[in-house]
């Protein structure tokens, strides 16, 4: 199980407590999509994939429509869902990675690490250099100087386990922080689990800033491990 270690660093910092409530994978199941070069998040999940099968299956399953986007990547499919909520066979607790990455012109690796030692091949186990404090590793991130999170899991949808592995991908600081509940509760199930992998809505109100008294919305990505999948 791989841990990332960014908060030893910063104690005040401390990850989330428990809220109460090779390549073969045949797609990807995103939560956004670029519009014009550019970042939009979606509110209800976006899945993507180069077979022609698995892209109507989706469709059939969880809504929306088969269409061709530009990309280089094999998956040139995407299925934009009308559902917020994936349920999902994750296998154990080792099918999630989890990472800080900061990437260069050309998709050329500069640094890769658990928060204190670097994770590559030459520097394996020397400090990274990172910031302590968590709020400076996300300033560093948002300005291109510092890496982001890259955490991934391997599942398949449990409407359909047939189709195949799907992974998902998120560079959100606020998934990392739950990223240890998320492990825990699938350690516990002690193998195959059945989870929901839901586009959470959220809304707060701003005490300053350029929002400052207006209601802001958006999506994050939230995994809850339900228990043991059936077999």
């Amino acid at each position: 199980m791989v841990k990332v270690r960014i908060f030893e660093t910063d104690p005040d910092a401390a990850p989330k407590k428990r809220m109460t409530f090779p390549d073969d994978v045949v797609g990807r199941v995103r939560s956004g999509k670029s519009v014009n070069g550019r970042p939009v998040s979606l509110s209800t999940w976006r899945i993507t994939t180069g077979d022609p099968e698995v892209a109507n299956a989706v469709a059939s399953a969880y809504g929306g429509e088969v269409a061709e986007w530009d990309t280089a990547k094999e998956d040139n499919l995407e299925v934009i869902t009308e559902t917020d909520t994936l349920p999902v066979i994750i296998s154990s607790p080792d099918v999630i990675s989890a990472r800080l990455v900061l990437w260069g012109l050309g998709g050329v690796r500069i640094h890769e690490c658990d928060g204190v030692t670097f994770l590559d091949e030459d520097r394996r186990g020397q400090p990274c250099g990172c910031p302590e404090l968590l709020a400076e590793r996300k300033a560093a991130a948002k300005a291109g100087r510092g890496p982001k999170p890259d955490v991934q899991i391997r599942f398949r949808l449990a409407d359909d386990p047939e189709l195949g592995e799907f992974r998902f991908h998120s560079a959100s600081w606020d998934f990392l922080s739950y990223l240890h509940l998320y492990q825990e509760d699938l350690a516990a199930v002690g193998g195959p689990a059945r989870c929901d992998l839901v586009l959470e809505n959220v809304s707060f109100v701003p005490k300053s800033g350029e929002m400052a008294g207006r209601t802001v919305s958006y999506r994050r990505p939230v995994l809850r491990v339900l228990g043991a999948a059936s077999q």
